[in-house]
């Protein structure tokens, strides 16, 4: 009797059923990772682009300021013209509360002191910008 070496059908099958199991399993944990990396991503930006909003003020006696047009994106102006402009990842809605626009004087104070919500998918969180020359600050709920 001849030997055969190889695998079964059923063998087989069963390998490549753990496997899709496997595979299913960890697609939702990824999901979720690359939701969390998104959202610090965005708000270290967004911490980032209001220091170079004050840090632009400084000295300079043309006003800038941050603001959000719409939900989708937040610009970078100065006067009339956009410095930089940068999306708000799909889904996200922005509550402008007390706050629609942060500018800084030639000092590095902010002139309005407020604060202002973004809702993502899995939370709330506040920006709060206080008066004086301290940073704003993001609180999540």
């Amino acid at each position: 009797m001849p030997h055969k070496n190889g695998f079964t059908l059923v063998e087989m099958l069963l390998v490549l059923s753990i496997w899709s199991v496997l595979i299913l399993l960890t697609v939702p944990v990824q999901l979720s990772l690359l939701e969390k990396k998104t959202e610090k991503q965005f708000f270290e930006t967004l911490e980032m682009d209001l220091l170079y909003t004050q840090s632009l003020s400084y000295n300079s006696k043309a006003g800038y300021w941050l603001t959000f047009p719409n939900d989708g994106h937040y610009q970078i102006k100065k006067g009339f013209f956009t410095i930089l402009e940068r999306s708000v990842p799909e889904g996200w809605e922005i509550d402008k509360r007390t706050l629609p626009k942060i500018s800084f004087n030639h000092k590095g104070t902010i002139i309005s002191p407020g604060t202002f919500s973004i809702q993502t998918a899995s939370s709330t969180y506040n920006i709060v910008c206080p008066l004086g020359k301290g940073r704003c600050y993001i609180d999540k709920q």
